[in-house]
């Protein structure tokens, strides 16, 4: 399968039925020649709507009642005249004239069909369809096909592809043949899983079927997962993907913490990537609003340099037409996405530092990863998020956030990595057994007590592990637990305790009681090329920001992880990535400032330049040359010690150190 296109449009078009004139203004020529000014190359076009109408004519489902022509058929022939692709737009779990079949809604534990009750005030009012409904698929089966008969099809953009705790009749039956229970939150998540795995997997198969070459995507459940449990795990639905999209709109759920830490997870893997974000100022059919020029540079920027193609998302006036303001926006960074492109295509990821994967399917709580992300980014570490099933000795560090879920065959994997000279950070109750009675890992060098019977509980760093830290005894604001140093370790930090937990009938001060003495447990202990951290540092990072917590974990990888791929004097708002093209060494270096401007977003709209850049980039080999891209501009460089030793006077935005 060739290549994906890297400068893609995700095309909405979900038009009220209650819309004249629907497509009346539509132009093929305005509309390819809008698009090719813009620099895009591929376009996801829409058969269907959330609101259920079709823009075809269709004899399966419902013709938008304002539509007078075969849109998508003209969109289609329009496109691939001027040799764009243009995969087909289908949404499923959310469908309006579907969902007036009662029966084929969801039904939540409180009975409230499709997840929205009577008169909902929700912005949106999507009532949610069930995958477990075997006439329901039938109808979904029978438009697909139609489609494909009809039109050259390039592939399947599948939409709103989730359950949402589901306990229908039909749910419930299956649920029980599964031997899960309808009354427990987490089996009915497992079922909606089970359910979504068997509804991609039987699509995915029928669309191979009949069209070999088209792409496949579907847009839900997603999530990165500790891998664990295979029946339910995302390795399991990537299967039925040709390929792998993130949609994510920061301004909207997303934020912007959430593109690197899911592509981070999905890059090490060899299927292709897509970032989606959009054009608009806030959300999905945000009509009227465009996004800052800034704030799509970087989005746009931040996709290339992690790997990924990208995709801005767009909706379509109702009469047809492309507004020309947001493509001339959206020309301006795709030719800028051109130019770096030679340097983009055929890479592939580097990265020193592994980091387990927290989250469980039936849970979506990121918090100790997302922290650790957070860390990594700002200390320009390279690393991937990872799974019990990756290969850890791929990584000189493993890192265990929090609350890694170990079990027998892990401790056993993980003590084999560390014999073969691996390195292990691990965190809280990351390496507990399940009843969290002892450790898992023999090897963290700790004895487990128990929860620390106080919160906050307080840290006091060795002089030696200290360094340049204030002297101080730090309030760690997060429940942590009491350890004890085994014969051989190394107590780094020791815990403290204040004077008494603040309760109704006594408290002190504003907050909570100051330090009183020490415990005589350990809160940092290293173990050889292991470090065991008692406190939730990684979580009350993202949680508080509190920058003990980021200085506690970069001293701990210090002291592990020798020669990274990366040293630099780069600030930590600076996002870098390293990257390998065939014999080159290509560094990508980002720079933009996000700022919690509104009360419910961060925006970007500022470009800060960077200057007097100085890096140190790992290369096994004497480079011929080293060059900024894309303005190919020579740079002067020392090789010593396996490190190419370059300066940058200025860079403003994004740009690549090209090593060759």
């Amino acid at each position: 399968m060739e290549e994906l296109a890297y400068r893609q449009i995700h095309l909405d078009f979900h038009t009220s039925p209650a819309i004249p004139e629907v497509g009346a203004d539509f132009n093929p020529v305005e509309f390819t020649a809008t698009l090719k000014k813009a620099g895009v190359q591929s376009v996801n076009i829409f058969a269907k709507c959330h609101h259920g109408m079709c823009y075809y004519p269709t004899k399966v489902g419902r013709v938008h009642p304002g539509l007078k022509r075969d849109l998508l058929g003209e969109m289609i022939a329009a496109l691939h005249a001027e040799g764009m692709k243009a995969p087909i737009y289908f949404p499923i779990g959310w469908e309006e004239a579907a969902a007036e079949n009662l029966n084929w809604l969801e039904v939540n534990s409180d009975g409230v069909l499709g997840g929205k009750a009577p008169f909902c005030k929700e912005e949106y009012s999507w009532r949610n369809l069930c995958l477990n409904k075997e006439d329901y698929l039938e109808f979904i089966f029978k438009q697909v096909d139609e489609i494909i008969s009809l039109y050259p099809v390039d592939g399947f953009w599948f939409d709103i592809i989730s359950q949402h705790g589901c306990v229908c009749k039909d749910c419930q039956k299956s649920m029980k043949l599964l031997g899960l229970s309808p009354q427990e939150p987490e089996d009915v998540r497992k079922h909606d899983l089970i359910v979504v795995t068997r509804f991609m997997k039987r699509l995915y198969s029928y669309v191979k079927g009949k069209c070999p070459d088209a792409l496949v995507f579907f847009n839900g459940d997603l999530a990165p997962d500790n891998g664990y449990d295979l029946e339910i795990s995302i390795n399991e639905r990537l299967k039925y993907l040709t390929h792998i999209e993130i949609e994510s709109l920061p301004s909207e759920t997303w934020g912007y913490n959430h593109f690197p830490l899911y592509v981070n997870y999905h890059n090490r893997k060899k299927a292709e990537i897509i970032g989606m974000n959009g054009k608009f100022h806030n959300a999905w059919g945000d009509f009227g609003s465009l996004r800052n020029l800034e704030a799509l540079e970087y989005e746009c920027f931040r996709m290339i340099m992690n790997g990924s193609k990208i995709c801005i998302g767009d909706q379509m006036h109702p009469r047809g037409v492309l507004d020309k303001a947001v493509y001339e926006r959206i020309g301006k960074v795709y030719a800028q996405i051109e130019e770096r492109e030679p340097w983009c295509v055929s890479t592939e990821k580097r990265a020193d530092i592994g980091i387990m994967m927290t989250n469980e399917p039936v849970h979506a709580e990121f918090t100790s990863d997302e922290g650790a992300m957070r860390m990594m980014l700002e200390l320009h570490h390279q690393f991937d998020f990872i799974d019990c099933l990756d290969d850890l000795h791929k990584y000189k560090l493993i890192i265990l956030p929090d609350n890694a879920r170990i079990d027998s065959e892990m401790a056993k994997k993980i003590s084999a990595y560390l014999e073969r000279g691996g390195k292990l950070i691990a965190s809280y109750r990351s390496g507990l057994d399940p009843d969290y009675s002892d450790f898992m890992i023999k090897e963290l060098g700790v004895e487990y007590i128990g929860p620390n019977p106080y919160n906050p509980s307080y840290i006091v760093p060795e002089d030696s592990f200290r360094g340049d830290l204030p002297a101080l005894e730090y309030a760690m604001y997060q429940e942590s637990v009491c350890v004890k140093e085994r014969q051989g370790a190394e107590i780094l930090a020791k815990e403290g305790r204040p004077y008494f937990n603040r309760t109704y009938d006594r408290f002190c001060s504003h907050k909570h009681f100051p330090f009183e003495c020490l415990t005589g447990n350990a809160s940092i202990v290293r173990n050889g090329n292991v470090i065991y951290i008692a406190n939730q540092v990684f979580s009350e990072y993202i949680e508080l920001g509190a920058r003990i917590n980021r200085d506690i974990v970069e001293k701990c990888i210090n002291l592990l992880l020798d020669a990274p791929l990366l040293r630099t004097n780069l600030p930590s708002s600076a996002e870098v990535t390293y990257r390998k093209q065939h014999d080159k060494t290509i560094v990508h270096i980002l720079h933009y400032i996000a700022e919690k401007k509104s009360r419910r977003m961060t925006v970007v709209d500022t470009k800060l330049p960077l200057t007097d850049l100085r890096l140190q980039i790992r290369c096994e080999r004497v480079p011929q040359r080293v060059y900024l891209a894309p303005t190919m501009e020579e740079l002067a460089f020392e090789y010593k010690d396996t490190y190419v030793f370059v300066e940058i006077p200025k860079l403003e935005g994004h740009g690549m150190i090209v090593i060759e």
